[in-house]
Parts: structure tokens; sequence; C-alpha cells
């Protein structure tokens, strides 16, 4: 895969594909994402429901002209100019849009690639943000009915069986093993911010690999002082 982006220092997590992405109730919706169909679509829901998750792996499985941006973080060191000629990509991926509409000039130049890429008719664009299109504060209101316009999807957050799975696969992925009742822990003492629970992971992951142990429960509870 030839991941084309713009000169920023923006790194895709290769560990989240399709393989470590749990669909539970949202099957439906990672399909339709999945399969490419439809030219604008707009993907909401809360925290840790998959949304990152989602756009990251579509962009593994492209073969060219994709850009990932997450206008969260971007905007804190770019300006909103980062958005002008995205048009001429195949697939464009705009994370937490919320985050940026009401900047006047962050949304100003959401509007008008919006537009830009309606009427040239040669991108697909997936954006993600934490409430729906009618929810959404904006400095621009049209920039509301233009989000409305594609397909808009609201994903579900996973049951705690399905977030003991998601933690499953992903130590799989990162070459660990995690037995159901540690994980079942993990989602227990934890919380159920699936995200949170990945970034215990990745610690868990170092701590492991550092001391030669298995993630069992008093390792995790050594860990994580739990």
């Amino acid at each position: 895969m030839t991941l084309q982006q713009l000169p920023l220092n923006v790194q895709l997590p290769s560990n989240q594909t399709f393989a470590t992405l749990v669909a539970g109730p949202n099957t439906e919706a990672f399909t339709l994402v999945r399969e490419g169909h439809d030219t604008l679509v707009y993907l909401w829901g809360g925290a840790g429901v998959g949304k990152s998750h989602l756009l990251h792996a579509v962009c593994s499985e492209q073969s060219d002209q994709v850009i990932y941006l997450p206008l969260g973080e971007l905007k804190q060191t770019m300006q909103a100019g980062v958005l002008r000629g995205l048009e001429s990509y195949a697939l464009i991926c705009l994370d937490d849009i919320d985050a940026v509409l009401t900047d006047e000039a962050w949304c100003f130049e959401v509007f008008a690639l919006l537009n830009r890429v309606r009427d040239e008719g040669r991108s697909r664009l997936l954006v993600t943000a934490s409430t729906s299109p009618a929810q959404l504060q904006s400095a621009y209101p049209d920039v509301q009915s233009r989000l409305s316009w594609g397909v808009v999807l609201q994903l579900q957050r996973l049951t705690d069986d399905e977030k003991v799975q998601a933690l499953q696969q992903r130590a799989h992925a990162m070459g660990l093993e995690l037995r159901s009742d540690t994980a079942q822990f993990m989602v227990q003492r934890l919380g159920r911010d699936l995200e949170d629970l990945m970034q215990r992971l990745e610690r868990l992951d170092k701590a492991s690999i550092a001391a030669q142990r298995k993630l069992t429960i008093p390792f995790v509870k050594a860990v994580l002082g739990i």
C-alpha cells in the first residue's frame, strides 16, 4: 500500500486494521464503509466506538491516493489551508471534524472542500464526529447540510464481552497472549472506555517485554496499580 499524505507527521497505527476491529452492533456500518460505494459517509458516536480505528482500517486496505487527517490534532499546529487540494485524492478521511467547525477559517475550508469533492466527483470522503450533523456546532450552518447529503451512520458501543474480544484480538496482533479471564478482569476493573483499555494494553505490552512475563491478572494488577 502506498499511503499518500501531505508533509505532516501523521502515522497510522499498524495494529488498527479490520483484523483487530470487532464490529459487534456496527457490522452493517463497517461493511458499508469497507465496500466503498458511497461518495460521502458521516460516522458519528461517542469516544471508544471505533471511529478512528475504522478509518485506519479502511486506509490500510487502499492501494493508492489515500489521505488521513486527524483534525483535532492538526488544528493545534496547522493552518486551515492544509485542506486545500485534497480533492485530488481518491479517498479522504477526516477524523474528528467537529473539533474544527467552530473555527471560522477551518469551517470555511471544510465547506469549500465539500463543494469541490461534490463538483469534481473523483473522491470518496469519510468523516467522523462525536455528534450527528444536526447537532454540530458550526461557524457556517451550510456545512451541516452538506455533511447530511451523504450516508449518516451512528456507531454503537460494544458490549463487555465484545470488548474482551477486542482486547484479545489487539493483543494477538501485538504478539501477546491475553487469556479471557485476564481480559475480563481488565474490562471490569479498568472501566468500559475501549480507547483507554487499548492504551493500558500497550502499557502492559511494554511491561511484559521488559519483565519477560505473561499477562496474568496478578501481573496486570502490579503494573497498573489496581
